[in-house]
């Protein structure tokens, strides 16, 4: 009888802590609203972690709305219809020089895998950045990271902002149906259609941000691409919602960190696939360096995407901005103790 009380003791107490525990990692907000920026290569890990059911695994249920850009996404978050957003961590510092509080949670590229380059119908007449005065250039949208990202190479030539034409064509079908059309004489984009485009010779780079080393030669230093961000008070309201995005996200660039190229593109649900199974293989091997393998921002990468903002937007350049409140390091650095 006592061994039976003792046991039935022990029982009770190893229910309570397990609804305790649970208790403390129940999400506050379960059903989410995510707003990605685009299903480029560098956005993979949320495909991944939507599609290997980590977002379910950790009481999540997330309902995913893929955006033609970053401006889009973001505009989603800041009118309310979106709760986070996949999209290009310079939109934290952005907004930070306009007092608006976001922050990024969860790196997903430590570069941004762009490849900018003339198009077939221009070939002949680009040859320098300062030869694309006057030309039209395709961004994914007007305002996202693409168009950043002209920005300052056209800076880096003398050239404003607006001694070129800027036109959204997308970040999938609509990019490679713009570039090989003749519709814009350039274009920013990254893979797999910057992959399908060179292939076929209807792209010819002029900068590529594949990889760290090729970033920091073009770009100044470490320049994050994608994270998970969402607003301050969002943050504050909802940790342990954050910590459990955390905790999926870094599952998932966990798993693609040691998985192989055709594994990935197996785990890519059709409707995100842009690029039949071999050229996703290829175009994947291209770019793959700039994935994250643990959510981390490296501590002097916020720097350089400020200084590349500053470099084409007064309002970066005059503001005052404290980078440490643009990103937080804690829920990637807990969920690798899971």
């Amino acid at each position: 009888m006592k061994r039976f009380r003792i046991a039935s003791l022990m029982l009770t107490m190893s229910m309570m802590f397990t609804a305790a525990a649970n208790a403390q990692s129940t999400p506050e907000q379960p059903k989410l609203h995510l707003a990605a920026a685009g299903v480029g290569f560098p956005y993979l890990p949320f495909v991944i972690a939507s599609s290997r059911g980590y977002f379910k695994q950790q009481g999540l249920d997330v309902d995913i709305g893929v955006y033609s850009g970053g401006a889009k996404a973001l505009q989603a978050l800041l009118g309310g219809s979106a709760d986070i957003v996949v999209g290009a961590y310079s939109n934290t510092i952005t907004m930070a020089a306009r007092g608006q509080k976001i922050v990024s949670f969860v790196t997903q590229a430590v570069c941004p895998g762009f490849v900018f380059g003339v198009t077939k119908a221009s070939h002949d007449k680009i040859k320098t950045y300062a030869d694309l005065k006057g030309k039209r250039i395709g961004v994914s949208s007007p305002g996202s990271s693409f168009h950043m990202g002209v920005n300052y190479l056209l800076s880096r030539a003398g050239l404003k902002p607006d001694d070129v034409s800027i036109i959204g064509v997308g970040s999938s079908s609509g990019a490679i149906a713009a570039a090989r059309s003749g519709q814009v004489d350039a274009l920013m984009t990254n893979d797999p259609v910057a992959t399908v485009l060179q292939d076929s010779g209807d792209l010819f780079p002029l900068a590529q941000m594949r990889n760290v080393k090729d970033t920091q030669t073009t770009l100044g230093g470490n320049y994050p691409e994608a994270s998970i961000y969402a607003t301050r008070a969002f943050v504050d309201k909802n940790p342990k919602t954050v910590q459990a995005i955390a905790n999926a996200m870094v599952a998932a660039e966990k798993w693609m960190a040691q998985a192989s190229p055709q594994q990935i593109a197996d785990a890519v649900p059709p409707q995100y696939a842009v690029a039949d199974k071999a050229v996703f293989v290829k175009a994947y091997s291209n770019m793959h360096q700039c994935l994250s393998q643990d959510g981390l921002m490296a501590d002097d990468a916020p720097k350089t995407v400020r200084n590349v903002l500053a470099a084409f937007d007064p309002s970066v350049a005059a503001a005052n901005i404290d980078l440490r409140a643009t990103y937080d390091n804690s829920y990637v650095e807990r969920a690798d103790k899971h």
